[in-house]
């Protein structure tokens, strides 16, 4: 009776609102857009809907009533995809027995997928394909297709789902006409996790769900009413009585990005909920534009001929204005050349092009080329052959960096870099120290102790170069508070604990010798660079070894090989060190496709002695914010590996760039593995050659050429 008067009422209200004109409501400044439901996906409040957050966008919910509580990070790779991973507590549940998680209430963690069919148009509405808990245990599992129109200020959703979603089971299961294996559907959640039953989705008993959202803007709300079919009292862990199918709810718009939200579920549960959402697509901050830089008389720039000290400090005070340091130049009959470092500027061609208008503005129309030798660290990364006329008349408004390209060149004698030969080279003292003190967060999330357990430190970094690509790395962290000592859950793994001890690792090193390493970095030959490495590499292995990566200039591809041996540290990580000792290595191929989607794949031997394939696949968007995600699968059992089956998960960049007024370099990065698992398990390497190199290729340099005048 409930799904009848619903779907009438569905129809009535799409008919009687298929003519809409433009209200009030068009003009106020609330942007009431798609919210999340309580899983974390865009949706209503139990049941999705067929919309999706903006492309480049994360959004972190928050969900709470009894029994369950959600909490929830969402991303948009693309406009037609949005993934979801969500931890779900189950407070009506044991985590485990009292002596392993105390009084505890169980967690579970999942991986949604929701993927657009069909974008909306003026008759025909938008249209979706979902996996609920695709990923985890499968206690959640559903699967969905869900269509949505907007009326004016309403939304109309209908679905059909199977799974948790559909035991209402009041439709036939459409896919049955197509196979009788659908009709039957195996319910045993994976208690390992991890995997994705392939045969399992759309099959078994089926439900049509649906709602209705109307968007107040004046007042930045949204209220919202669907029919849930979903029957959580017929699952055996938990007791969730459903008095009545429809829930109802309001959504408040603080801003754009931030939403509180309060509903009534079941007919008898009150629920509560926040979501904060970011866009990171484009950079929405105005960056400053390049410092006006007075042209000299032509005297003046005479006079530089025969006094080529006085321009290049000249040169060197300009461009420090702009947070460019000069390495080196050399002053040639009708060309120059200067090779520059910067920590402001995480585009190539933006820190060229300042350099090259701050030459223009010091040398006289002799001067035709400007060859600009861009440096990462003590790597000469490219050169930029610029023409001179061309560049002046695109910086004075008359061209284009089109234009300027037409006529420019850009290439890379990484082995041949210009501080080796310049005229001119400022004097570096060495060895130079540096180091910095900052705070640091260690955590465990998830855990059967405690959903979080974490501790507070302060982290000492420092480093001495003792010459040009030679380094000596330390980082010391020092204790300040933790809650470590409730950790109770030691390492039952089979296989070497090259990661499971993390427990050990993390109570027993509260000050302790992170990274004691020597580095050196080359490049022998075009192209081609390597890097050494000796020391206490990360906090549970020290040992030996190194990388070579070959970068042709001209190829999306780039192809490296990774070897070392270690030996496994001691848990208060300062000097000493345990029994095990390993040589791990990897042959890796990196890719740029289409769209910003990039990849890694490797192959090798891992700690453990495992040996398989890592495949990584990720999209970088124009700001420089990048999403991945990863997976790995060794020669080790299902069984030996233990819950999850295979290594895998995400991890997200944001540029800090994004939020500031002023040019930044930096990321704030996050990942995050499910599980610390002993398979699969790689070495920790800071500054590895592609995170150096990997934006260097001559296609990401064309990439941000539209920089070069900004």
């Amino acid at each position: 009776m409930g799904l009848r008067v619903f779907l009438l009422g569905f129809f009535l209200i799409f008919f009687l609102n298929s003519k809409t004109f433009a209200s009030l409501d068009d003009y106020f400044p609330y942007k009431v857009g798609p919210t999340s439901a309580n899983y974390g996906n865009t949706g209503l409040l139990e049941t999705p809907n067929a919309r999706f957050m903006e492309p480049g966008a994360l959004r972190f919910s928050f969900s709470s009533s009894y029994p369950l509580e959600f909490t929830s990070l969402t991303a948009t790779p693309f406009s037609w995809m949005e993934a979801t991973y969500r931890y779900t507590e189950i407070k009506n549940d044991n985590y485990g027995p009292s002596s392993y998680s105390r009084n505890q209430s169980d967690k579970d963690k999942a991986f949604d997928l929701k993927i657009r069919l069909l974008r909306e148009g003026y008759i025909l509405p938008e249209f979706a394909m979902g996996l609920r808990d695709a990923g985890g245990t499968g206690k959640f599992a559903s699967e969905y297709l869900v269509a949505t129109k907007g009326v004016g200020s309403l939304d109309l959703t209908l679905g059909i789902a199977t799974g948790g979603m559909g035991s209402d089971d009041n439709i036939k299961n459409p896919f049955t006409d197509i196979s009788d294996r659908f009709k039957v559907r195996n319910n045993d959640s994976d208690t390992q996790g991890g995997g994705l039953n392939i045969n399992s989705l759309f099959t078994g008993k089926a439900a049509l769900f649906g709602g209705l959202e109307y968007s107040l803007k004046r007042y930045g709300l949204k209220f919202m009413l669907e029919y849930d079919t979903s029957n959580p009292e017929k699952s055996p862990s938990r007791e969730m009585k459903v008095q009545s199918r429809f829930n109802a709810g309001i959504k408040y718009f603080l801003s754009d990005t931030l939403n509180f939200g309060v509903a009534f579920e079941r007919g008898h549960q009150f629920r509560l909920s926040f979501s904060l959402k970011g866009l990171f697509e484009k950079d929405t901050l105005t960056k400053p534009k390049p410092k006006n830089v007075i042209a000299l008389s032509n005297k003046q720039m005479e006079s530089f001929k025969d006094n080529k000290d006085l321009f290049y400090r000249s040169l060197n005070k300009s461009l420090r204005d702009e947070s460019i340091f000069l390495q080196a130049a050399s002053y040639n009959d009708d060309s120059l050349d200067l090779a520059i470092a910067s920590n402001r500027f995480s585009s190539f061609p933006r820190a060229a092009g300042r350099s090259a208008r701050i030459v223009s503005a010091l040398t006289p129309q002799e001067i035709t080329k400007i060859n600009v030798h861009s440096m990462n660290g003590d790597l000469e990364v490219a050169i930029f052959t610029l023409d001179r006329l061309e560049y002046d008349q695109a910086a004075n408004y008359v061209g284009s960096p089109s234009e300027v390209l037409s006529n420019s060149k850009i290439s890379s004698k990484s082995n041949k870099p210009l501080f080796l030969e310049a005229d001119f080279k400022p004097t570096v003292n060495f060895p130079e120290f540096t180091w910095s003190l900052s705070p640091s967060l260690k955590h465990q999330i998830g855990g059967p102790e405690g959903f979080y357990l974490g501790a507070l430190s302060l982290k000492l970094d420092s480093s001495v170069k003792f010459r040009r690509n030679l380094t000596f790395y330390t980082s010391l962290d020092f204790n300040v508070y933790d809650t470590f000592s409730e950790f109770n859950n030691p390492s039952q793994s089979k296989i070497p604990h090259v990661r499971s001890d993390i427990q050990d690792y993390l109570k027993e090193g509260k000050n302790s010798i992170q990274r004691m390493q020597l580095e050196y970095i080359f490049s022998p030959y075009n192209d081609l660079f390597v890097k050494l490495d000796l020391g206490y590499l990360e906090e549970m292995f020290g040992g030996f070894g190194g990388e070579i990566l070959y970068r042709p200039f001209s190829n999306d591809s780039v192809f490296g090989l990774t070897t070392y041996k270690v030996k496994q540290r001691s848990f208060d990580q300062r000097f000493s060190f345990k029994e095990y000792t390993a040589s791990t290595g990897h042959l890796s191929y990196y890719q740029d496709f289409i769209y910003g989607i990039s990849g890694h794949f490797s192959v090798g031997k891992y700690l453990a002695g495992d040996k398989g394939g890592t495949v990584d696949l990720s999209r970088r968007f124009k700001s420089g914010f990048t999403l991945g995600v990863f997976a790995t699968k060794t020669n080790l059992s299902k069984e030996m590996f233990g819950e999850g089956s295979f290594d895998k998960g995400f991890y997200f960049s944001i540029p800090v760039n994004l939020f500031y007024s002023d040019f930044k370099t930096g990321n704030i990065s996050f990942g995050l593995h499910p599980l610390t698992k002993d398979g699969g398990a790689f070495l920790n390497r800071p500054h590895a050659l592609f995170g150096i190199l990997g934006d260097t290729k001559k296609s990401t340099l064309l990439r941000d050429w539209d920089d070069l005048l900004d």
